[in-house]
């Protein structure tokens, strides 16, 4: 995990991000957004450094949960309202979920999200025969990407199916880069965002990857001069993958912490 001067700089970039009207832009000149809004607040959550100032409400009280139809951004939305305190909020997405206004399911990346988010709304779980056609189908295919492997695995623990978490596991493993990090595919080129989807599969499985170590200074390679990561070594900070940082350096520390 970085330092605590480092934090603390981490914290400055965050913030720096944060727009007069509210909310959080992926730059400073940009307009806020759900997705900067719900990366930004996350990550300060990770840091223990989160303190919700009355314009970001504000905007947050003012995204239209009726204009949401995708389990993404429901997702998004249910943490935003959670880290921000506001319950009021929580009941309306978790009636909306319930009633099932208008949420497009399409993807399996869908079927992910909406169960993330009913379970920790405590919305009883039960698939569809839509949500179980298309598990069955993602079952079937051979998986892609990391972010396919970590969704996958993660939903096959959670809805208490079995499947062979070796052979996924194995998979994972074989797939990491000599610098130390994972590509969006098998023998392509490492980025942060599939490195932290890739751990948290591990992270299901109960594993670790095959060079812990190389996976810790590929991550901390992405942190940029200014502070914040990037998607890669040598690239411009984002909100969103500091975030995977952050998150990926905790995974990585527990594991560390297992195998000692």
């Amino acid at each position: 995990m970085i330092d605590e001067k480092e934090q603390d700089k981490l914290v400055k970039f965050i913030y720096s991000r944060e727009q007069t009207q509210g909310g959080f832009s992926f730059s400073k000149m940009a307009p806020p957004t759900l997705e900067d809004t719900y990366f930004a607040l996350c990550l300060l959550e990770e840091l223990d450094k989160c303190s919700v100032n009355k314009s970001t409400v504000s905007y947050i009280q003012s995204l239209n949960i009726n204009d949401i139809k995708i389990p993404k951004h429901f997702y998004q939305i249910t943490n935003i309202y959670r880290i921000a305190g506001l319950p009021d909020k929580l009941k309306i997405v978790k009636n909306s979920i319930i009633f099932k206004n208008k949420i497009m399911l399409n993807t399996f990346a869908d079927l992910y999200y909406l169960v993330l988010t009913k379970e920790y709304l405590n919305i009883p779980i039960t698939l569809t025969d839509n949500e179980q056609n298309i598990l069955a189908s993602a079952q079937k295919q051979n998986v892609k990407s990391m972010e396919e492997y970590k969704q996958l695995v993660t939903l096959m623990k959670k809805l208490h199916i079995s499947f062979q978490q070796q052979e996924y596991a194995n998979r994972i493993k074989t797939s990491q880069n000599p610098d130390g990090g994972f590509g969006l595919a098998q023998n392509s080129t490492s980025f942060l965002e599939p490195t932290y989807h890739a751990l948290q599969a591990l992270k299901e499985l109960q594993t670790i990857p095959k060079d812990i170590h190389r996976c810790e200074r590929f991550v901390y390679s992405c942190m940029t001069r200014i502070s914040g990561f990037g998607r890669q070594t040598i690239t411009v900070p984002s909100l969103e993958y500091s975030y995977y940082a952050i998150v990926s350096l905790k995974i990585i520390d527990k594991m560390k912490k297992a195998v000692d």
